[in-house]
Order: structure tokens, then sequence, then C-alpha cells
């Protein structure tokens, strides 16, 4: 009987503490057969901890370098240098060495290793009583079997995990670290007679397996090229989801092409195929509705609705077309699929044709054809993936060449999945308001300050030259004039960062003032009567370092400049603009020179240099709502974002001597959109729909470099240089334990990212974030797979 029967909920309580057990003191090292002598120190002091994570049933083992006092650490450059997570599942081939009386040694293999003779070994300390050890060991045995199962250990009978423990121990025991592996069967393939089937039917083995004398299938868009990119699908041997076959709807067939069918597996960062040959085929189920069907003669593969969350990505080069599939209850993505065309050439051209028509007829009730035709063009543009990322190198960190700086680490701070908070920036904020939360974020430019509202409260946070956030004061109780409280619902800095400008919920018409110094609203602007204030900017990029007084503010379907300094109203009469049609501006952003980017509701951008006349250039949109623009401060590019991607356009229009879409009208010379998006195969990882925060660009007086964005609990950075290069998915992540509320870059470098969190706030370094593959190498993230 395991020694957990005793604990009850000790271990496996419903606490707050993601640790289940832990082994405080020990050494860590590498075994490795081939080199001189087998076994490598990695860490000379380290913990052993046995940790959930954010998926139900899925534990992480989780080793962590300890530093003695006066240990320097200042040399490290990643905090991944300091940890090792493992996912405690049965290939682990997890054991414990020798007897009980002797030395204890903890082994495991490492997954990392294609030959199965490497692995690694942690000596627990001699201070470790065999009590807590023998509970180390068994709680190991425990996560794996809830892995396996899905379901708590409590639920079973003591028979069941004995039978599944012994059954481990033999196979770890029969293929010791240090000699070649031997099949391992895969992390969700039953090792008892509990057989998962009985709990999932799709995930039993496939019905239908792959022909060992076929070719290994195509790459159909860029492969990891990391050591397992290689693989073929017969050397991974992947588990192939055996989904239910889905039905087919009803409606008028527009077209049907042959392809073959590739599925990813994120396990060995690789498409495998599913199917040789089959039918994809665009359906017209009633009026703006539409649904990709992919079937063969035995089944229906995929039958889903078209639609722009679906990612969908076309790589001309490679006659691929990559989307995700998301389950339609749940609404959480399931699987990453690509079709590779294999008709006649030019046949997933007029794929991708419909593909695109399809999307923009359901987004805006309308068909495609209708639009202008060098409209339809640029639209059209959108969904190319730029082939200069078909080779790109994603396991390597996204470097710019150009900088050579030395990163600090601050080891002292924990991130936000490390537990509660603990700094006294958190708790200060956690003292903002009980049932309020963090909602804002204005970041300092004339000065080193961050603001964060949180209810009718604000906390003001100084940088430090260390590239950290010491809390600096907090402003209680915003009030009007009137004395009644408001939670902003907008916030900008104005008069180099001396007041604040703020927007209250409900209230379109008025702009309230606060003085900074005296933390309380000194002043009312009645905007206009009849116009409301949708959004407001400054007159240009960085004003804010300068005294001036006006700013722009946004209607549903106006422009207008508004001088505080007026009597009355705030509105400048002949600086203003206003559309009979309802256009739905919903953001804008200015250039250094005060050009304007205004998107609206439509995801069209127009383009003004004045305003108080028509916009020089109007790009059309697909349908999905613009919720955030801007600019550099040059105007040469522009940053929208939608739900589920990010438009970056050129505004140079080429051969017009330098002019800019600003100025001039693009007409038909419409540059080529840049979709920056997170690739398909990655969304179906992360396990969320995809819905972007307002991204920006980098700030200060150098040319911006960097691009910064977030989606649930992931803070996204895009290297823009290297974007404007081609290579579109050039970007790191930062994954958190709750959502992100908004973020921005420290004023003048790229490196230093504010990042607010529900109830916390902070400061990271770009060091701080990994690419896709790096952080599933180093196994900080569960594999939410669903096969």
């Amino acid at each position: 009987m395991f020694l957990l029967r005793n604990l009850g909920n000790l271990v496996f309580g419903a606490g707050n503490n993601d640790s289940l057990v832990e082994l405080s003191s020990g050494q860590l090292y590498k075994i490795d057969p081939r080199a001189g002598s087998g076994k490598q120190l990695t860490f000379r002091n380290a913990a052993a901890t046995i940790r959930r994570t954010s998926t139900p049933y899925n534990y992480q083992l989780v080793i962590t370098r300890l530093y003695e006092e006066g240990e320097d650490n200042a040399d490290e450059d990643d905090l991944l240098n300091d940890e090792r997570t493992f996912l405690l599942d049965a290939k682990l081939r997890f054991r414990r060495v020798g007897d009980r009386k002797g030395p204890s040694l903890l082994h495991w293999a490492d997954l990392e290793d294609d030959s199965g003779q490497c692995g690694w070994e942690f000596a627990v300390d001699s201070t470790i009583k065999e009590p807590t050890l023998a509970l180390f060991e068994d709680t190991a045995y425990t996560c794996m079997f809830e892995r396996m199962a899905g379901k708590s250990h409590a639920d079973v009978s003591d028979d069941e995990l004995t039978a599944f423990v012994d059954q481990v121990k033999a196979r770890a025991a029969a293929n010791p670290i240090g000699q070649r592996r031997k099949d391992i069967q895969s992390p969700r393939t039953p090792l008892s007679a509990s057989s998962t089937n009985q709990r999932n039917p799709e995930l039993r083995t496939p019905q239908q397996s792959l022909n060992p004398s076929s070719p290994a299938p195509a790459t159909p868009t860029p492969a990891f090229s990391g050591r397992n990119a290689s693989l073929t699908s017969q050397q991974s041997t992947p588990v192939r989801p055996a989904l239910p076959s889905a039905a087919v709807p009803e409606g008028m067939v527009l077209d049907s092409t042959k392809a073959q069918l590739f599925v990813f597996d994120i396990r060995v960062y690789h498409f495998v195929l599913m199917q040789n040959v089959v039918t994809a085929e665009l359906i017209e189920t009633e009026a703006y509705q539409f649904h990709l069907v992919v079937k063969d003669a035995d089944r229906v593969w995929v039958s889903q609705p078209i639609e722009d969350r679906m990612s969908p990505t076309f790589n001309v080069e490679q006659r691929s077309f990559v989307w995700v599939q998301y389950d339609p209850v749940t609404g959480k993505p399931l699987y990453t699929w690509s079709l590779k065309f294999t008709g006649e050439p030019g046949s997933e051209a007029e794929f991708k044709q419909l593909i695109s028509e399809c999307v923009y007829a359901t987004m805006n009730k309308e068909e495609f054809k209708k639009m202008k035709k060098d409209e339809q063009e640029y639209l059209m543009k959108i969904y190319e993936e730029d082939p200069m990322d078909v080779d790109e190198p994603e396991e390597e960190p996204a470097e710019e060449e150009e900088e050579e700086w030395e990163e600090e680490v601050d080891t002292a701070r924990q991130d936000a999945t490390d537990g509660p908070d603990s700094d006294d920036e958190n708790a200060h904020l956690n003292q903002l308001g009980a049932g309020s939360k963090n909602s804002q974020l204005a970041v300092g430019y004339k000065n080193d300050r961050s603001f964060v509202v949180r209810g009718d409260k604000i906390g003001v946070f100084r940088h430090t030259d260390d590239d950290q956030l010491k809390f600096s004061t907090t402003i209680n109780n915003i009030r009007t004039l009137n004395g009644n409280t408001f939670s902003p619902r907008k916030i900008m800095l104005h008069e180099q960062d001396t007041s604040m400008v703020m927007m209250k919920p409900g209230d379109d018409h008025n702009l309230y003032k606060m003085d900074l110094e005296y933390g309380k609203v000194v002043e009312e602007w009645k905007v206009d009567e009849n116009r409301t204030v949708q959004e407001i900017v400054p007159d240009t990029k960085y004003a804010q370092l300068t005294p001036a007084k006006t700013l722009v503010g946004i209607g549903h379907n106006s422009l207008f400049r508004i001088d505080p300094r007026l009597a009355g109203t705030k509105i400048v009469e002949n600086e203003s603009k206003q559309y009979a049609s309802k256009y739905g501006f919903t953001c804008a952003a200015t250039t250094g020179k005060g050009e304007l980017a205004i998107g609206s509701e439509k995801g069209e951008i127009r383009m003004y240099n004045k305003l108080n006349v028509r916009a020089k250039t109007n790009l059309p949109g697909l349908g999905d709502p613009i919720i955030g623009i801007d600019t550099t401060e040059n105007g040469k590019y522009i940053i929208a974002t939608c739900r589920s991607h990010l438009l970056l356009i050129d505004t140079e229009i080429k051969g017009a001597g330098g002019q800019s879409g600003f100025q001039k009208s693009m007409g038909g010379s419409k540059p080529q959109p840049k979709r920056l998006q997170l690739k398909p195969e990655h969304v179906a990882w992360l396990g969320s729909e995809i819905n972007f925060t307002p991204a920006r660009f980098s700030t200060g007086d150098s040319e911006e470099s960097a691009i910064i964005t977030s989606t649930g609990p992931h803070v996204i950075r895009w290297n823009f240089r290297r974007v404007k290069a081609g290579k579109l998915y050039d970007y790191t992540i930062k994954t958190y334990a709750d959502k992100v509320v908004a973020d921005n870059f420290k004023f003048g470098q790229d490196r230093a990212m504010i990042i607010t969190l529900p109830e916390n706030v902070e400061m990271i370094t770009k060091n701080k974030l990994s690419t896709p593959v790096k952080m599933l190498k180093s196994r900080n993230s569960i594999v939410n797979s669903p096969y």
C-alpha cells in the first residue's frame, strides 16, 4: 500500500501550493556513457520538487540550482540555466537506484537523447530522511499514474496503483540509464489493464497505421530545425488522433481538390502524414456561411466552419495550407492540420482565393467580388506566407545582431507563476482595493514612471536603472469635481508626464485632467455636446515629452483636435472632420509629424496628414475589427491589432520619391501587408483562442526594433528588425499563471517591458522570454496535446 494512502490530502490536497513534495538538498548529474567519466556534475547544490502544472493530472519534476551565501550568480544569462524541468510520465523511466540503506540516487531518462543512453541522476543529500525520500518516490509514481489515467489516484484501487508502479519499475530496471533505450510506450498508451481507451475512445491507437513502405512525408510548412525536426513519422512513431468521423454539411460545393493530409505532433515538432489521398472541399451552407471538409473514401477527417481564427496560412513554395481546428464545444484549439496540394499546378491558388473570399464574406456579410480590384488584390496578399520564412531556424533564440549589451538577471524576483506575490510592489497593489483588478497601464516618457489603474485608485511605480519596478505611491479615490468616484476606462499621460487625461465610463462627452503632483482631478473638459469621444491620442508620437496642451480625439465617425484652453467646448472646429457615414472608428495613433492612422470596426485603416481633410489613403479590411494601432515615429510602418493577428503595413509608396500613404493616395500601389500571427501549430500547443492586446512598437530616440503584444497569459515579443527582413515568425513568448491585462516597453529601449496582470505588475527583460521550441525543450510548459 502506498505511503500516500496514510497521508490523505496532505500531498495532493486542493490548496494553492503548486509544490507537492520536495527534497531540499542534493546534486544533479548528467549521465552520458559516451563521455569520458560517464557522469558530469550539473548543479553542485540543488533541490528536487514535484510541482503541479496548469493542466489537470499533469506534474513536473523540477530540479532547481541553489546558491550558497555569497556565491556569485551574475554570470547566468538565462534563468532556465538555473532550473531543469521534466514532465512526470511513464516514459521517463524514473526509478530509485540501489538499496534503501545505501546512497540514495534517483535516475531518469533524457528524452531529448535519441540513443536512449543518456539520463539524469539526483544524488540525495544524506541529511534527507528515509520517510521524506519514500514519500517523494511514491508521489512521483502516483503523478505518472494520474497523467496516464487522466483522473485522481484516489478514484482507483490500491491493486491498480500497485500494478502500474510495478510495471513502470520493471521496465525501467530492464532498460537502465546508460544502456541503449528499448521501446517505451507513448505517454498516452496505457501501461496496465486500466486502459485509457475506456476513458476516452478518441485516445485509442489509430485504426490505420502508417505504411512502412511509404516514403517519409514531406513537411508542408517550415519544420523546426532542431534534432527532432528531421524525424520522419516512421522514426518518431507518433500517436495519430483517431477522431470520430465528422458529418458533411449540406450545401453547394464551391471547390474540390486533391491533397495529402498532415497533422502537427508537438512532441516531435513535426507534421506527420495522416492520409496520403484526401479530398478538400469548400461548401457554402447558407448565405455568408461556409465549411471546410476534408475526407477520403472511408471517413470525414475534418469538418469545420471557415473563420479568421483558424489562422489560415498558405505557403506558395510548399503548395500547402495550414490551419487550426477548434473544439466546437469548448472553443479551444484542438489540432493543427495541413493540406499539401497534389492536384494540377494552380489548384492551390484557386483554393486560396476561395478561402479568402469565404472569410471576408463571413466577417462582412457581403460578397468579396463587390470590392474594387486593387482592394481584392491587397486583401489576398494578407494570407500569403513570406517565402523567406521557409528555412527559419526557430530553435535558436532571436538575436539582435546590432546590439551588444549585458543582460542582468534579478534572481530575487519571482515570476507570477512562482506563487503568491511577495514583493513590496505587489503588496501595495493588493491594498489598492478589495475586489478590484488592474485594468489600465500608462508608461511615462519624460519621467521613469509607470501608472497602473485598479478600481478608483492608481499605483505609481518608479523605473530603476537595473530594469525593475519600485513602488512609489498610491493615488486614492479618483473623483470628479463633483466628488463622484470612478474607475477610468482610458488614461493618457500629458504635459511632460505632469498630468493625466482620463475618460470616465458612460461619459462620452467629457475628459478629466488629473494633476499627478497633487493626485486629484483638477479640470473637467466638455469636448462637445453632440460628438462623442471614443479615443484620445497625443498630437504627435512623443508629444508627452513637450509642454503641448492640445491632443487629438476620435469619435465613431469623427476626428478632431481638442484644446483645453478654449472657453466652453474644447473642439477646434477648423481642425475637425465629421463623416455622415458610420465608419465605426475604434482606435488611432499619431506619427512624429502628427500624421494620423485610424482603425475601424470593419478592419479598415485610414491615413491622414491633417485633421480637417479626407483620408489620403484607405486600406480595406477583412471585417475583423482593429482593436489597437501604432506607428513608428517616422510614419513608415503601421502595426494594427486584430483579434487573431497583427497587420504590419509599409506606408511608403514605391517610386513616389519617399512619399507615404499619409501624404499621397496609394491607389493601386497598395503594399503587401505582413500578417503577424502565431504559427498555427503554436496556437494548438498554447491551448487557448488567440485574442491579442493592442500591439506596440518599442519607443525612444533610436529606430524601433521590437513589437510587443499578449494573448491570454502569454506575452509575445516580435523582433521587428527581422520581421522587416521577412522573418515573420521571429517571436519569443513568456507565459504567466494569469491573463495579461496590458503591456508596453520601457521608454528608450526595447529590452525592458512592463507587464500588468490582474493582481500584479512587473518589469521584465527580454531574456525572460523564450522561443516556442526552447520552451518545449526546457519543459517549462506541459503540452496539452489531445492525442
